[in-house]
């Protein structure tokens, strides 16, 4: 696979002060959602929003912003109890509809709207699900691709090996989960650290709250992110034993590089610190996949210029049509 000249120019390039601060990229990635407002306004207030019921009666949310004419679909998953309307997502949003794409957005079990909708609590394994969800909305007669971000990204490659995705022209993973529990291990800041928990610790306060038959109240004590999955897992996947084969059945391995039925492109940044380059080192590219690295980016942060223009988006769609 020739590289896309989008790749050619970004993947060297340092944005102006102080976006080339993979921290500062990461964090002030999120004003995106107001600076774009208007401009997202104008393709969401066209947003039409279904609840797909999967085949175990599980619901997830989709918001579908359609074109007349349009034969070329991408699907998107959010990062990790993240929803429709991130900043990356909505980046992803308009601009592959603006340049004439179908967008269909899908909430995983207990991202935005559809925490609500399942007493199920979230786990690495409900990658079936959204491919459940989107084998219904696929279309055999359009190009279709697919993209996720973060923990998305994770379920995007593991959709990829799937059956459905030999219907699926292109995947993209932006800064995808590959190891969780090297992330884990190598995040050093205390700040995502503490955002990461806080945004699970949330998930579990409303669930307490709408099924009084939770109660999470030993899991606020803990700390250390393995230890709060291991005191889980046996009411959340009874199946596993130990941590380590929990985390064994999500890793991205070479095994599941070449069980990919569509072909697969990662889009990562060196400086990430929620999911760190050395975690891919393992993973071998081939005809069907590879890794494209930019040295700066942050975590799906990527700011361009002081328009908070997202270049990851602009490698990702030459991606989609190459």
């Amino acid at each position: 696979m020739t590289l896309n000249s989008s790749y050619n120019k970004y993947k060297n390039f340092k944005p102006p002060f102080p976006f080339s601060n993979a921290f500062l990229a990461t964090l002030l990635s999120k004003l995106r959602i107001q600076l774009h407002k208007k401009v997202v306004k104008k393709v969401t207030k066209n947003t039409i929003k279904e609840i797909f019921t999967c085949r175990n009666g599980i619901r997830l949310s989709v918001h579908k912003n359609l074109q007349t004419e349009s034969n070329k679909t991408i699907f998107l998953i959010p990062g990790y109890l993240s929803h429709q309307d991130t900043s990356y997502m909505q980046s992803s949003l308009v601009y592959f509809y603006n340049h004439g794409w179908n967008v269909i957005r899908i909430n995983p079990v207990d991202h935005g709207d559809t925490l609500p909708l399942n007493k199920e609590i979230f786990n690495a394994l409900q990658h079936t699900l959204v491919a459940e969800c989107i084998e219904n909305y696929l279309n055999d007669r359009h190009t279709n691709a697919l993209m996720g971000f973060s923990f998305g990204g994770n379920y995007a490659i593991r959709i990829g090996t799937l059956e459905i995705a030999k219907k699926i022209k292109q995947i993209i993973a932006i800064c995808p989960m590959v190891d969780h529990e090297k992330s884990i291990a190598a995040m050093q800041s205390p700040f995502f650290k503490w955002y990461y928990k806080r945004k699970w610790q949330k998930s579990f306060k409303y669930k307490e709250d709408k099924w009084p038959e939770y109660d999470f109240s030993e899991i606020y004590q803990i700390k250390d992110f393995r230890a709060i999955t291991a005191k889980l897992l046996p009411s959340m996947l009874p199946e596993f034993t130990n941590i380590d084969d929990y985390f064994a059945a999500y890793k991205i391995t070479n095994n599941v590089v070449d069980e990919l039925q569509a072909r697969t492109t990662i889009i990562a940044s060196k400086d990430d610190e929620v999911v760190p380059s050395t975690t891919f080192q393992h993973l071998a590219e081939n005809d069907n996949f590879r890794i494209l690295f930019t040295e700066y980016g942050g975590h799906n942060g990527f700011i361009e210029n002081y328009k908070f223009e997202d270049f990851s988006i602009k490698i990702a769609f030459e991606e989609a049509i190459s």
